[in-house]
Order: C-alpha cells, then sequence, then structure tokens
C-alpha cells in the first residue's frame, strides 16, 4: 500500500515538474517582438491605401447615406440609445470587377436583421449599388432612390 501511495506521488510530482518546464519554454517561445507586429500593421495599411477603397471608407459612405441614417434614428429610438447600425463585410468578384458587399443592419442577441444590402467598388468605393428586394437585384442607388420615392 506504502509503495502505491509514494508511486502515485512519484508520477504527480513529476506531471507538475514536467508541465512547469512546458509553460516556461513555451512562454519564452511564444514571445514576438513588438516592432514585425506594428510593422505587419503598417504594411496592410498602406496596401489598403494603394488598392484604394478600405472597408473604414467603404462602412463610412454607407453610414452617410439618408437611409441609413433614418434606419440608425430609428434604431436608437427603439433601443433606447443602446445599439446602433452593424456591418457585415465581404469581398467578391463580379464580371470582373472587385467589390465589397455590406450589410447594414442590427445586430441582436438572438440574430442580425439586414436592413441594406449593398455592394461597392474596392477601387474607388463609387457606383454604390444596393439590393432591390422586390426584384431581387443589386440597382444603382440612385435608380433605385427613383424607384422608391414615398
Amino acid at each position: 500500500m506504502k509503495k502505491q501511495i509514494l508511486f502515485v506521488l512519484l508520477i504527480s510530482f513529476l506531471a507538475f515538474i514536467g508541465c512547469q518546464s512546458n509553460t516556461s519554454t513555451k512562454a519564452k517561445s511564444d514571445q514576438i517582438p513588438e516592432s514585425p507586429a506594428v510593422e505587419k500593421i503598417e504594411t496592410s495599411a498602406k496596401i489598403g491605401e494603394m488598392a484604394g477603397c478600405s472597408t473604414e471608407e467603404a462602412m463610412k459612405l454607407i453610414l452617410a447615406l439618408k437611409e441609413v441614417e433614418e434606419s440608425k434614428r430609428n434604431l436608437d429610438s427603439l433601443t433606447d440609445h443602446k445599439a446602433n447600425i452593424s456591418f457585415m463585410i465581404d469581398s467578391l468578384k463580379q464580371g470582373g470587377r472587385e467589390l465589397y458587399s455590406l450589410t447594414a443592419g442590427y445586430n441582436s442577441e438572438e440574430r442580425f436583421e439586414p436592413y441594406y444590402h449593398f455592394y461597392l467598388n474596392k477601387s474607388d468605393c463609387k457606383n454604390i449599388q444596393i439590393l432591390d428586394i422586390v426584384s431581387g437585384e443589386y440597382l444603382p442607388l440612385e435608380a433605385w432612390r427613383k424607384q422608391n420615392r414615398n
């Protein structure tokens, strides 16, 4: 019986020692110098500038649209100033053009409620297209506004 207890204590001690040496070795190997990470961020920012329109610029343009502004005000009023417009952003190629697909809506605890679906050209953030829910086609923003005048 004493041999079994000593055996269990020995195994526990070795496991404890083994875990400590692995974590200290791992911690040393996981350390990443700060300057390369900063350089990577700066490099990716420069790439975004050269490519044309960034996702941040695309979101700012969409937030400035009167339709999205109205939805933002309604959402703010309904939620007692606790919620705001959220975005889901994706990239896609369509007809040889690189586009951002932005969906503006409300992100509740249960689900994402889409209000508007947009396509923006990545090269310059111009030529905004919006999904016409009735036809299921993306239309230029001005054409969609003329079609949906109230």
